[in-house]
């Protein structure tokens, strides 16, 4: 095939669409950071989904309304850094390639450089070794050394093959990946997608016939895509467990019985042994054979067991309500992200007119946001995305907004964390102008501490420190702070190495997680209490997943 029009850009769209998604646990588990918090597959996967989901709903075939699908789906269903700037890889393709009908595989070269240039002008500071490095080699290739390819079969072959390359070199380019011994999740996400490509010619080549009669390309819904991925997942429950060991004096040689067990019940096993519980998540297909094993051990304390086909269903996640409006009678509109229930709740009493749920490893659209935003009703609005994943994804959801309606202004406030969101709500006053409110509620972010405290899912090193598997940790900022066998023990530790010596610091705000329960976060609370005597402590239910506690100093 020397020749692709819209027809077949849909079906290897799809078929880039399946492999990613097939991947995406893969992908989500190369993390920099060894906690359990992985979203890159997830977020890439939303973007996909969503641009198959505008491809469902076009009638048309020709290759200027499917990439104009293609980049507008993109864009609303993208989620976090990595699904923003995939889009901005299609929008530039989309770009690239104009108002041509059929595509050859130079002006496909043509596509490819518009969708680097696009894709490293849309990030402020670009880094190599990252999805950004794929397009560019892939780019760069295609057009120093492909340029007398004109067969696809052979072009998208090759372009494979020096995307999965790249991504192999990126631990070279990128030092906190060399340190971590991962590769660069989106690069990788990026990789699966160009194979799409490649296995989508394949299969017309194999065919011998119109494109439309591959059953797992052109002929593949949104819904026969997610059918398919879930026909690979290799186990289908997602089971954690808490057990209250009856035998408290040989807590290492059960969890060596039950790490065995494990690995021929399934696969994704991480294991935090605390004192006398333990605390296991595998993905298996014979839940109640884990549950009697564990039974035999000790007592459950928690059984939360999840069907992951079923979860394949819903990458894209529940929008707002479409009627409802928000910041009734106010001057400023406030949107915050949330991970849980408990700080959406903290956050609306300081004044918020809408939360978004989000946070790690279920960052909100591009989407979400916009339709939030669209539905407030005062026409200066201010966002905290409450995570650095989010902020890039807020900008662009509020370009679109400022593009639309001039009358609205949307301001960011680039929060990090869901703990400096909540320190700027603290000076929030809606009477204040708004020049003055944005700066009053970036310095009050900026001026808190905040802790993280979760647990490694794999043996890591950070900033040459060592973090072993199944280990709790604290993260600071943007570092590591200390990691440990003792979840108490860490948490006053944490605290211990974030004040330093600083002696400004009153008050320290404890939000425990869905799996701390309030007579564990109480003794927390005591703890601390006598161990800071300088200090106040607050303590209340967060409700967020993954993280113990979410912890501010101020």
């Amino acid at each position: 095939m020397k020749r692709i029009n819209g027809k077949f850009f849909v079906a290897a769209f799809r078929k880039a669409a399946e492999r990613l998604l097939a991947n995406k646990d893969e992908i989500n588990a190369l993390n920099v950071f060894p906690v359990p918090d992985g979203d890159t597959g997830s977020n890439m996967s939303a973007a996909m989904i969503e641009a198959c989901e505008y491809l469902d709903r076009t009638k048309k075939d020709d290759l200027i309304s499917v990439l104009e699908s293609v980049k507008t789906g993109m864009l609303m269903g993208a989620r976090g850094n990595s699904g923003v700037i995939l889009s901005q890889i299609f929008r530039g393709f989309a770009e690239g390639i104009g108002n041509r009908k059929f595509v050859s595989t130079k002006a496909f070269t043509e596509g490819l450089l518009k969708a680097k240039e696009i894709a490293y002008r849309s990030v402020m500071r670009p880094v190599e070794g990252t999805m950004l490095t794929v397009i560019k080699v892939i780019a760069d290739s295609a057009n120093e050394q492909f340029g007398d390819v004109e067969d696809f079969e052979e072009y998208f072959e090759r372009m494979e093959k020096v995307a999965f390359e790249t991504v192999e070199k990126t631990p070279s380019l990128l030092a906190k990946l060399k340190e971590a011994g991962v590769v660069d999740s989106g690069a990788k996400g990026l990789a699966y997608i160009v194979q799409g490509f490649n296995l989508a010619i394949r299969g017309e080549l194999e065919l011998e016939g119109p494109i439309q009669q591959t059953p797992q390309t052109i002929g593949s819904s949104t819904e026969r895509i997610v059918e398919i991925v879930r026909e690979e997942l290799k186990f289908t429950y997602c089971t954690e467990l808490i057990v209250s060991l009856y035998d408290t004096e040989n807590p290492e040689e059960a969890a060596e019985e039950l790490k065995a067990f494990l690995e021929e019940m399934g696969d994704s096993i991480v294991m935090v042994n605390q004192n006398e519980f333990i605390k296991i998540h595998v993905h298996t297909d014979h839940p109640g054979d884990v549950i009697e094993k564990f039974l035999n051990l000790g007592a459950l304390q928690k059984v939360k067991i999840d069907n992951m086909k079923l979860q394949h269903e819903h990458v894209v996640g529940i929008q707002p309500k479409p009627q409802e409006r928000y910041g009734m009678g106010k001057k400023h509109g406030i949107i915050v992200v949330s991970p849980g229930d408990g700080l959406a709740e903290v956050l609306k009493s300081l004044g918020v007119d809408h939360t978004v749920k989000g946070g790690q490893t279920m960052n909100p659209s591009l989407k979400d946001l916009y339709e939030t935003i669209n539905r407030m009703e005062p026409d200066k609005i201010i966002v905290l995305p409450n995570n650095p994943n989010i902020i890039l994804t807020a900008k662009e959801a509020a370009n679109a907004i400022n593009d639309e309606n001039p009358e609205k202004k949307v301001y960011i406030i680039p929060t990090r964390t869901v703990q400096e969101g909540i320190s700027a709500m603290t000076v929030y006053n809606d009477d204040m102008d708004t020049d003055e409110l944005i700066q009053e509620m970036t310095v009050a972010a900026e001026s808190v501490t905040p802790i993280s405290i979760t647990y490694a899912v794999r043996d890591s090193s950070i900033k040459g420190k060592k973090v072993k598997k199944g280990e709790y940790i604290a993260m600071g900022r943007d570092s590591l702070l200390s990691s440990g066998k003792r979840l108490d023990k860490l948490v006053q530790d944490s605290i211990k190495i974030a004040l330093g010596k600083e002696s400004d610091k009153e008050v320290v705000t404890v939000f425990y997680g869905s799996d701390v329960s309030e007579e564990t976060a109480a003794k927390l609370s005591e703890m601390l209490s006598s161990s800071f005597s300088e200090l106040e402590f607050e303590i209340h239910s967060g409700g967020q997943p993954y993280y113990y506690y979410l912890i501010s100093i101020e």
